[in-house]
């Protein structure tokens, strides 16, 4: 009678441990597929940075522009090329996020760059993009970027799943943290 009472026992806690198990994995795994349907906002917002950046290069590599341009110039259209590639690749969050960052400090500096030539100036259609839409454009995805619902759906995750017992288990069953769109 005692050997039945003990596997009873044994049976209850080991099916009380695999409940507690199953429950915080599929808890944090929901909750982590809910963080990464947000992803999809940010891709479309880094996909917006994409489409400027190759706006702004189209117009700074015209061959007006550049058969004369001085280095600082085409250094200034190679990083912001880098840039794109960047974002539009499959590197990892923090990387896009760098160069997301250096995309609009890279970007403003060859729009001033690009608005001070004489070429540029004399021809209407390129001086309306560099002086107001390209930088209007620059400027706004890189706002709405920044701001992307991924960002707090993210960090939110994360406290919740850093600080919680079940959070633990579920890293222990393969659960990870969500990457964050930020400059580490």
């Amino acid at each position: 009678m005692k050997l039945r009472t003990g596997w009873a026992v044994v049976l209850l806690i080991a099916m009380i441990v695999f409940s507690v198990c199953f429950g915080a994995y599929r808890g944090w795994s929901g909750e982590r597929a809910r963080v990464e349907e947000t992803r999809a906002g940010l891709e479309t917002m880094l996909q917006a940075r994409v489409e400027a950046a190759y706006n702004l290069l189209a117009v700074a590599g015209r061959e007006t522009y550049t058969k004369n341009a001085d280095a600082e110039y085409l250094d200034a259209v190679s990083r912001v090329k880098a840039d794109k590639d960047v974002l539009e690749s499959s590197a990892p969050l923090r990387d896009k996020a760098e160069a997301n960052e250096n995309l609009t400090v890279d970007a403003q500096a060859l729009l001033q760059r690009l608005a001070a030539l004489p070429a540029v100036q004399a021809d209407e259609r390129d001086r309306m993009y560099a002086e107001s839409y390209l930088p209007q454009m620059m400027e706004q995805s890189g706002e709405k970027t920044v701001s992307a619902q991924y960002n707090s759906a993210a960090a939110e995750f994360n406290k919740k799943f850093n600080g919680t017992f079940s959070g633990m288990i579920a890293r222990v069953l393969g659960i990870r943290p969500a990457e964050e769109f930020l400059r580490k």
